[in-house]
């Protein structure tokens, strides 16, 4: 099973369709410049196996799924917070398959290169050095993974090739908490890896596809293969906002606006060795438009796609790395099998009563504006994926196999709030989680404690701009607590109290709190059903105590014989998902 759907020139299809268990375990199997990415793309079938993992397991433990009579045992387990280990549907074998993937073809890329020295042309070396450079990026998306459900994982480079015990210290380097595994995946993330003589391969390279295929006929078709592999600044600020220093949110702040400044002008110069068009990163959530503006938005239509290219999807803006699938040639996920009620999906899951309530009428991501949530043959499905208002992805439901997005362009406003409320900056922090830079800002003429890298937000160049994470899809806007400011210029004395509109008051420190835990609920609302809400859950746990987000989960229990016991086992530090580690099996 390899990413063949992925190459859409038939002259080249035949070398996709390489068993990559015939070639990634085989020794020496790198033999020749052409079979550098067969042996990646193996990579790639590990990437397609894990990617719906976090979704069924964290997103059934967090505050929106319930299980349907018609879920297996385990499932029923994992929604009930019953113990984890040993459960099939925890078992972290999806991310450290990915990992040893990774480390087998560095190994075996650095014996080819040793043994190719210096006869490899230039040509060569660039789509090597890119080939190394996205695995070292695939390596810590996995160990972050690994990270942000079990909050521990077992650190290796090392390309196994038989089972070895854990305590193996001469291999394996337990790292106990995330702060310490984040340090292990920022160190690998920062300086690259040598594989050759004194040659550093940097991290942040990006490969060319269509140029290693050298076809004729390259087009804008090769687009969606950039796709495949997680962004180094998604990546770094992920770890950044998980490690929590000071300078990273400084870093993190700079850096994300600095690089939408760059993109909204038209220039891509981030020190990466290949640029790319800049669609992928646009800040700009696209506003609603057209006569029936509440299903003309793309926007939740991203999730509605097979495949990630210029050619066949509208909204670029949202998509930055997603795992594709081809029904064809066996590439499957469990999308539609775990969440459609209509044969041959199982209905394993579906939207619990707690989570249709969190959104008002008006939201997109309601049940009655059907993006999210709908009803399918009289029972409520969770629909994100593959059907939108009566419409299904494909005629035949079993073909249905959707993207699964790993990060999009709805993160970089996440990214931004965070590091601006822990800079001190909460009318940035607001504004970006609330209403938006357009709306905040009528005279597109931004307050002076402002950074004049937010002025491309207003889209000078054309289009609406901005507007903010929950009024882009008519969500309710955040009851951010706040300063009185001047409704002239925006401006405030910079002193005396925070306050929401309940009329409670809040100091600094508190403001901060209560900022990042209204961040996590925009998250929980936001990312339902992507396998990446619950680690906002497990952060803020971890940053401030799990009695401030034991509430955010528990209270789906609520009226069931589980509601106690699921809070006690948050409030235990049960947020992660356990899982006792003994061996590691390569296979």
């Amino acid at each position: 099973m390899v990413l063949s759907c992925l190459l859409l020139c038939t002259s080249c299809r035949d070398m996709f369709l390489t068993d990559p268990d015939d070639i990634i375990n085989r020794e020496d199997y790198i033999g020749q410049d052409d079979e550098m990415y067969k042996g990646f793309l193996g990579i790639m079938t590990r990437m397609q196996e894990a990617a719906d993992h976090s979704i069924i397991l964290t997103d059934t433990r967090g505050d929106y799924f319930q299980t349907t009579s018609n879920a297996p045992l385990d499932l029923q387990k994992i929604y009930h917070y019953e113990a984890t280990d040993g459960n099939s549907y925890a078992d972290p074998a999806p991310y450290y398959a990915v990992v040893i993937a990774c480390n087998d073809f560095i190994d075996k890329m650095k014996q080819y290169r040793e043994s190719v020295g210096n006869e490899m042309d230039n040509n060569a070396i660039t789509h090597f050095n890119a080939l190394i450079s996205s695995t070292i990026r695939l390596k810590v998306w996995a160990y972050l993974k690994l990270g942000s459900i079990y909050g521990q994982a077992v650190w290796f480079d090392d390309p196994l090739e038989e089972k070895i015990d854990l305590n193996n210290s001469e291999i394996f380097t337990y790292c106990p908490d995330m702060r310490s595994l984040v340090e292990k995946c920022l160190n690998l993330l920062d300086n690259g890896l040598k594989l050759y003589k004194d040659q550093t391969i940097s991290s942040k390279l990006e490969m060319d596809w269509a140029s290693w295929l050298n076809d004729a006929e390259v087009t804008t078709d090769y687009d969606c293969w950039q796709y495949m592999i997680p962004e180094w600044l998604s990546l770094r600020c992920e770890l950044l906002l998980w490690r929590g220093n000071p300078e990273d949110y400084l870093w993190v702040r700079d850096e994300v606006i600095g690089y939408l400044y760059k993109v909204q002008n038209g220039s891509i110069n981030d020190g990466l060795e290949v640029a790319y068009d800049d669609w992928r990163f646009a800040c700009n959530i696209p506003i609603r438009t057209g006569a029936d503006n509440l299903y003309a938005t793309e926007y939740y239509r991203t999730f509605f796609n097979e495949l990630y290219n210029a050619s066949n999807f509208t909204n670029f803006y949202q998509v930055v790395t997603g795992i594709m699938y081809d029904y064809e040639h066996n590439q499957r996920n469990r999308i539609v099998e775990y969440f459609c009620p209509r044969t041959p999906g199982k209905y394993y899951l579906r939207p619990s009563d707690f989570a249709i309530g969190k959104y008002n009428g008006s939201d997109l991501r309601s049940i009655v504006q059907r993006n999210n949530i709908d009803i399918i043959d009289g029972d409520t499905a969770f629909v994100k994926y593959y059907y939108h208002r009566g419409e299904w992805l494909r005629n035949r439901i079993v073909e249905i196999h959707p993207v699964i997005p790993l990060f999009r362009g709805h993160d970089y406003h996440f990214y931004l709030a965070e590091a601006e409320n822990h800079l001190g900056n909460w009318h940035q922090a607001e504004v970006i989680m609330n209403e938006g830079v357009t709306n905040e800002f009528a005279d597109k003429i931004l307050p002076t404690y402002w950074s004049p890298k937010y002025s491309t937000w207003f889209c000078p160049s054309g289009g609406y701009g901005d507007i903010g994470v929950a009024s882009c899809v008519y969500g309710s806007l955040r009851d951010f607590p706040v300063r009185k400011l001047n409704p002239v210029d925006k401006t405030s004395d910079g002193s005396g109290p925070f306050y929401n509109s309940k009329g409670q008051e809040f100091n600094e420190a508190e403001r901060m709190k209560e900022y990042d835990l209204l961040i996590m609920d925009e998250a929980l609302a936001e990312y339902a059903g992507e396998g990446r809400s619950y680690a906002y859950v497990c952060r803020m746990a971890e940053r401030y105590g799990a009695e401030f987000v034991v509430d955010r989960i528990a209270d789906k229990y609520k009226g069931t014989p589980y509601y106690e016991k699921v809070r006690s086992a948050i409030l235990n530090g049960e947020y992660w998902v356990k899982w006792d580690l003994k061996a590691i099996d390569p296979e």
